[in-house]
């Protein structure tokens, strides 16, 4: 955790101070949590009365008002409040691992500069992996998967075969992505499994998050669109095309070949 002046704060955000703008600011919190020393911001009219009680040195606003706090009044208080965040706490740091020897990378795999390899990863045949890769422990990777830049793949996050993913997406633990689709022919009360010949494509950018099942595409690709995020045990079914910038949490489930 870092201390930072309010006014430090306020550059970063392209925000202006309304009070004291050398506090010390060390720490983020709700309105009704923060003590001295920390932030809190006012995105929701609904929590307006906190304002006046909260015990937070500053509170990130979009217009000022009254209230003991120093104000830093910015544009969108929730985007500036994330900045802050980020700027006071940074996001989790990764442990260096190296390439654990107790980690499978096939010889035709393919891996770029700086990747971080823990203990019982699997890495399979013709693998191709960007540069700032981290795989925690427990990762497989199927055959001819290829996977950009700055990823990273949480403990037993599975990724199937033929599956493409961009730079910077994030894998949370316990995802399965690109499994075969629930596609089945029935014939005389039997039900008869169809191949499931299309791959799943994560664009840049984009989340899935711990429990989640992204199916391959039966015919036709599965895709999750550029900067997507997918919340916890989301289920997508074969074929479906998400579009770029879409949230979906839990319980949701898509069915196969939506778009």
């Amino acid at each position: 955790m870092k201390t930072k002046k309010l006014k430090e704060l306020a550059q970063q955000v392209n925000g202006r101070v309304v009070g004291d703008s050398n506090l010390s600011i060390r720490g983020a919190s709700t309105l009704d949590k923060a003590k001295p020393g920390e932030i809190t911001f006012l995105s929701n009219p609904k929590y307006e009365a906190l304002v006046k009680t909260t015990q937070a040195s500053a509170i990130i606003v979009q217009k000022e008002m009254d209230t003991p706090a120093a104000l830093l009044v910015a544009e969108n208080p929730y985007y500036a409040f994330m900045q802050v965040v980020v700027l006071l706490h940074g996001h989790r740091e990764h442990p260096k691992a190296g390439i654990s020897p107790n980690a499978y990378i096939a010889e035709t795999a393919t891996m770029g500069p700086n990747c971080q390899v823990n203990h019982g990863v699997s890495i399979s045949e013709h693998v191709k992996i960007g540069k700032n890769c981290y795989f925690y422990p427990g990762v497989f990777i199927g055959p001819n998967v290829q996977i950009g830049d700055d990823c990273i793949f949480y403990p037993n996050a599975v990724v199937y075969d033929g599956t493409q993913i961009g730079n910077r997406v994030i894998i949370q633990s316990n995802a399965s992505v690109g499994q075969d689709g629930f596609g089945f022919a029935t014939h005389n009360g039997e039900h008869h499994k169809i191949p499931q010949i299309g791959r799943v494509t994560l664009e840049d950018d984009v989340e899935i998050g711990a429990g989640c099942a992204i199916e391959r595409g039966t015919l036709d690709d599965t895709v999750v669109g550029k900067g997507s995020k997918i919340g916890d045990l989301v289920a997508i079914g074969h074929g479906t095309k998400i579009g770029p910038g879409c949230l979906l949490a839990s319980p949701f489930t898509v069915g196969d070949s939506r778009t």
